[in-house]
């Protein structure tokens, strides 16, 4: 019955250890009730609740047929002839199963609501699964060697609890977190659109925009989450600099930003981005003068990604910001990084612009 915990885009939940393990405990009829009924008595409108149901069945059924495939037969009782070794791998084919049929999916709901490209989306998707489908693996397999192979049957689901509520309790935290530490970030983005105009607009353009590049160029989703972030934030540093100079406005605000930021320390890394993203590829940016790769990738995507959205912000169309992106290729911008600019535009990942 427990809740998923979001942290960023991954959704992480502990009924994922008692579906895998059902597969081999009850076969699977059996794991599929056991995932679909609690979705069924939860709150949710009807709708909802037939489409949750149903996509657990059907990946708890792919599940099934993975460890099937592997050679595992139902452990209805004690079993002396279980190796835990092929057990081992029968729950992970189990759980390699059911976590690619849950990335497609989600998949496919997503390619049908957002128009974009089906293989992108999946290969996102099954990044992000990876992580928790290997836990659900390694927790599945210890509650059914407890379970059938060592004999203790429903002592061992006893015995396990504690340990998935601690684990839902630390997801619980993480996720908060998560939410807290993002939070955290708009009143600064606030703040900046109080002194200029348009300054929140222009953020979550070119957050958005930096978090399409950054799947485009395939960071994982930790470094995504940094590199959102940084662009969010790309331009707090002018709150310290209100008064000075336009020029010297222009060229001190990614340093400034690390002052306004610095005793954050979760903000650590997006600042390090954010004063490196106005160095150009060529040589000729600051504050350093690094060029081509020696530039942090972050920061390449958030230069990419700061210059769509700011042409955006100003009422050009997107895909003529994009055409103007390309033009400075080789001076100012990384040619990957656009590449993955103009993908997300043909994908139609790029957000839209919203009149003020």
């Amino acid at each position: 019955m427990s809740r998923p915990q979001a942290i960023g885009a991954v959704q992480v939940s502990v009924s994922g250890i008692v579906q895998i393990a059902a597969i081999p405990l009850l076969g699977p009829v059996g794991a599929a009730l056991v995932a679909a009924l609690p979705v069924l008595l939860d709150r949710n409108e009807p709708l909802k609740r037939s489409f949750n149901a149903s996509q657990r069945v059907c990946y708890v059924l792919a599940g099934a047929a993975g460890y099937a495939f592997a050679g595992g037969a139902v452990l209805t009782s004690v079993r002396e002839d279980v190796q835990p070794v092929w057990l081992a791998g029968q729950v992970a084919a189990a759980s390699v199963g059911a976590g690619l049929v849950n990335a497609a999916l989600l998949a496919g709901v997503l390619q049908l609501s957002s128009a974009g490209s089906l293989r992108v989306i999946f290969g996102d998707l099954l990044r992000q699964v990876i992580s928790p489908y290997a836990s659900y693996a390694l927790a599945s397999y210890m509650l059914v060697l407890l379970w059938a192979p060592a004999g203790l049957a429903w002592v061992s689901a006893v015995l396990f609890l504690p340990s998935i509520l601690v684990i839902q309790w630390g997801l619980h935290t993480h996720s908060s977190e998560w939410a807290i530490r993002h939070e955290v970030l708009t009143p600064f983005v606030q703040a900046l659109d109080l002194r200029q105009s348009g300054a929140a607009e222009e953020a979550r353009l070119v957050g958005e925009a930096a978090n399409a590049i950054a799947v485009g160029v395939g960071l994982a989703p930790t470094a995504v989450d940094e590199v959102t972030t940084a662009a969010r934030l790309r331009e707090v540093g002018k709150l310290a600099l209100q008064g000075a100079p336009p020029a010297i406005v222009r060229r001190d605000h990614p340093e400034a930003a690390r002052r306004v930021l610095g005793s954050v320390v979760f903000l650590d890394r997006p600042t390090y981005l954010i004063a490196a993203h106005q160095e150009r590829v060529d040589g000729q940016g600051g504050p350093r003068g690094l060029a081509g790769e020696s530039i942090p990738i972050g920061a390449r995507v958030v230069a990419v990604a700061a210059m769509w959205g700011r042409l955006v912000a100003a009422g050009m169309r997107s895909d003529e910001a994009v055409s103007r992106c390309e033009a400075a290729v080789g001076l100012s911008l990384d040619e990957p990084c656009v590449a993955a600019l103009r993908r997300a535009l043909e994908l139609n990942q790029l957000p839209k612009a919203v009149a003020g």
